[in-house]
């Protein structure tokens, strides 16, 4: 038997077996549906990153509307002591097959995000456009999350995390009440060691972000430290 290159073995990871449901429940591939500049493989991460159009073209096959809520953070005003943060919650919504209360992607057909983009999370490219980036980012990870597609793929907004090289301030602190009061589910994606275990967390955080049981920066927290678990464990999936 001989030994497959690094290309074969990109062409047999996950982009290739991410699948995801159509508006009428059919199953599609996402290579399929997507050019082959809308994604990339990230070694370091062992992870395919797809762009926000291809993500747009992926919820418009799904059935997910173009129209979404957006509301402002209340909270958080934007200065150069915060790094210029920007906090926002959207809300997308589902017209795909109907599915008892739901949909065929979930037993809801809506989902609320949070996205937040300051100077020291967004590369240079976004840094212009703050606002805009934390939307994108909500976006994508809605849809994414909504499809069932987040421990397979990432949004090419969030890819700058993984591409660092300098070791990032944590978010949260050891210690601090914020942090203290994740413990629980911290401890429990520490744990995880199957897709199955991925997925019950990630219904777990859906869960807590529908009951707003999570400030910003737990739930960047929270992602943070789940798509690091994702990418270590990627290999044995």
């Amino acid at each position: 038997m001989t030994k497959k290159t690094k290309d074969e073995k990109k062409e047999n990871g996950h982009l290739i077996n991410a699948t995801f449901l159509d508006k009428n429940g059919n199953k599609k591939n996402i290579k399929d549906v997507i050019g082959k500049g809308d994604c990339w493989f990230l070694n370091k991460a062992n992870s395919w990153i797809l762009t926000h159009n291809a993500i747009k073209t992926i919820a418009n096959i799904a059935g997910i509307s173009k129209n979404y809520e957006v509301e402002e953070s209340q909270n958080i005003v934007p200065d150069y002591k915060n790094e210029l943060e920007h906090i926002v919650r959207i809300t997308i919504h589902c017209k795909a097959k109907r599915m008892g209360e739901g949909c065929v992607h979930s037993d809801e057909d809506y989902l609320t995000i949070t996205g937040e983009s300051n100077r020291t999370n967004t590369p240079n490219k976004g840094r212009g456009y703050l606002r805009k980036m934390a939307e994108k980012r909500a976006f994508d990870i809605a849809v994414l999350e909504h499809l069932n597609l987040y421990s397979s793929v990432f949004s090419e907004e969030e890819s700058s995390e993984f591409t660092q090289t300098k070791e990032k301030e944590p978010i949260l602190m050891p210690g601090s009440s914020e942090f203290e009061s994740l413990v629980k589910e911290i401890n429990f994606l520490l744990k995880c060691v199957s897709l199955t275990q991925f997925r019950t967390f990630r219904m777990k955080m859906k869960k807590g972000i529908k009951e707003n049981k999570y400030s910003a920066k737990q739930l960047n927290y929270l992602r943070e430290l789940y798509k690091k678990r994702v990418a270590e464990k990627a290999k044995s999936f």
